[in-house]
């Protein structure tokens, strides 16, 4: 359970062809600063060579906020501070990680900012997520007494993990593993009546 992930240095061969784009693609999780997290997407994707990287971004859920009596939807981040980054060269992409100046002082202070995602962890993110890499709302069915019995979307694969509801706020908890440590993962839920 509460396994430490050390970040050892690398040896870099900058002679070797870097990325293939084959199978052996990993999830790299990149902590920063809470409310950063598009910003630095955009350093990255201007100033790391795409060759270097598949794909880098931060996972967003839907979220409902009660504003006057109305439910208005925005983008939240589903894990505050984190970017992921999907890479086959983890060691190059580290150091060019430090040329990022947001990152450079985080990178160097720190060695727990640079994480793997593992593969359980990764298909759990690729399961819940669209294209977009946005978490939708699930349509929720509830019993009279107020609990939910049915669900599609990610709260209805993961049904069995919910372990608080809240209706009135259009949302549940689901526990995960992520990064080591079992997590409260807000999903975002929906009701028929929200559409009348």
């Amino acid at each position: 359970m509460g396994k430490k992930r050390e970040f050892r240095a690398f040896a870099v061969d900058v002679a070797k062809p870097v990325l293939k784009r084959g199978d052996d693609l990993m999830w790299y999780v990149i902590q920063t600063r809470t409310g950063e997290e598009e910003e630095l997407i955009t350093m990255i994707k201007r100033m790391i060579p795409k060759e270097y990287y598949e794909e880098c971004f931060s996972i967003r859920r839907e979220r409902c906020r009660k504003i006057g009596g109305e439910c208005e939807i925005d983008l939240y981040p589903l894990f505050p501070s984190y970017v992921f980054v999907v890479t086959e060269a983890p060691e190059r992409m580290f150091l060019e990680l430090k040329r990022v100046p947001k990152l450079a002082k985080l990178l160097s202070d720190q060695q727990d900012s640079f994480f793997c995602v593992e593969k359980a962890e990764e298909i759990f993110l690729r399961s819940v997520q669209d294209e977009e890499h946005v978490v939708r709302r699930s349509l929720v069915e509830v019993d009279s007494e107020g609990k939910i019995v049915r669900a599609d979307g990610p709260v209805g694969v993961y049904f069995d993990r919910i372990v608080k509801q809240r209706l009135r706020k259009r949302y549940v908890l689901i526990e995960q593993e992520f990064l080591g440590k079992k997590r409260e993962v807000y999903l975002g839920i929906k009701r028929k009546e929200d559409f009348v």
